[in-house]
């Protein structure tokens, strides 16, 4: 006979793999049904909660089936392992939240204005029955903001109004924000943009107004951004208020780069036009100059050529023996008398000079 070794697999491994993966299926279709708007916002959070629940059961399950493996000699260590790395995987996503929660205090709603608030107008009738209300709290939220997140400050700029909205309105562009409605300043009238943004993960909405204020030779940006859900944001609004800071402050120091790169473009187009009129004034001058010499040149070898004529026609003369006209006091030669025949008798002529 042939003895058969017969081992039992552990049941709470089995159920701890079974668990998680069911688990792990909830938070898997909650998350995109949500993020395409199929789910509500609540729901699809208690859901996610249900997952976590789940992650937290398909441990303890694994650990108890991980002991009874050891000290019986059970199957189901894969189980029990499949079982921790998707439990771990399900609550990692609130334990990372942990810290936040611990150190940060319970409020959803970040203005740069506590006195004087940005007001929500166009999200308003975008938000549902069941999501937070749009009012400040006031002096509470205040004082639990100015401790935790100090740094959350109204931004002055020495810009117009209209400038200071342009830069807002890019970087609300840059940060993927959805832009609900939009008023441009105009005189007294301050601008407004009224944005939504979402979590990158869930895609929970956060609500977002920016109001843009003129003053005297500036203009000011207050900002707040309120959680349409949840008691307590971990921290997100203010990060969220810092990132649109950040990108205002990237436009601005871009425009001056640009302002820059344009002055100095023009500087250099305006250097190489002095360049190129002083070139063409060289060469025009060199053009003159070269003119002028070949005038001078041309009118001396006229007078060389003269004056080597007049020589030649000086030495013509002298070697004809003529004198040069227009000298004063030269004696003029002249042709001498032929000697004429005398018709006297010669011996009359001695005779008379005799006597």
């Amino acid at each position: 006979m042939t003895a058969v070794l017969l081992q039992r697999e552990s049941k709470q491994a089995r159920w701890s793999r079974r668990v998680a993966v069911f688990a792990a299926q909830v938070v898997i279709i909650s998350v995109l049904l949500h993020r395409f708007d199929l789910l509500g916002t609540k729901v699809a959070t208690n859901l996610l909660g249900f997952g976590a629940l789940g992650g937290l059961l398909a441990l303890a399950l694994a650990g108890i089936s991980l002991v009874r493996i050891w000290s019986q000699g059970l199957l189901g260590g894969g189980h029990a392992i499949a079982g921790v790395a998707i439990g771990l995987a399900l609550l990692a996503g609130p334990l990372w939240y942990v810290p936040d929660l611990l150190t940060r205090p319970k409020i959803n709603d970040i203005t740069t204005d506590s006195q004087s608030p940005p007001q929500f107008e166009k999200i308003i009738a975008i938000r549902g029955k069941d999501a937070n209300t749009t009012g400040y709290s006031g002096d509470r939220l205040a004082e639990l903001q100015i401790q935790a997140y100090p740094d959350i400050r109204p931004m002055v700029l020495e810009r117009s109004a209209e400038e200071t909205f342009d830069l807002a309105y890019e970087a609300v562009t840059k940060l993927g924000w959805e832009i609900i409605s939009e008023r441009k300043p105009d005189g007294n009238q301050t601008g407004q943009i009224e944005a939504v943004a979402r979590t990158l993960l869930m895609g929970y909405p956060d609500d977002i107004v920016i109001r843009v204020s003129a003053g005297t030779g500036e203009a000011k940006i207050d900002v707040r951004s309120a959680s349409r859900y949840g008691e307590h944001d971990f921290g997100a609004n203010a990060k969220r208020i810092r990132r649109l800071f950040t990108e205002v402050k990237a436009g601005l120091e871009k425009g001056e780069r640009l302002a820059l790169d344009v002055a100095l473009a023009k500087r250099a187009k305006v250097t190489r036009d002095q360049a190129k009129k002083l070139r063409v004034l060289r060469a025009k001058a060199k053009r003159e100059e070269e003119a002028r010499i070949a005038v001078l040149r041309e009118k001396a070898r006229a007078e060389e050529l003269k004056r080597l004529t007049e020589l030649q026609l000086e030495n013509l003369r002298i070697e004809q023996g003529l004198a040069l006209p227009g000298i004063q006091g030269e004696p003029v030669p002249t042709e001498r008398p032929r000697a004429r025949a005398s018709n006297r008798d010669p011996y009359k002529f001695w005779q008379q000079f005799g006597e």
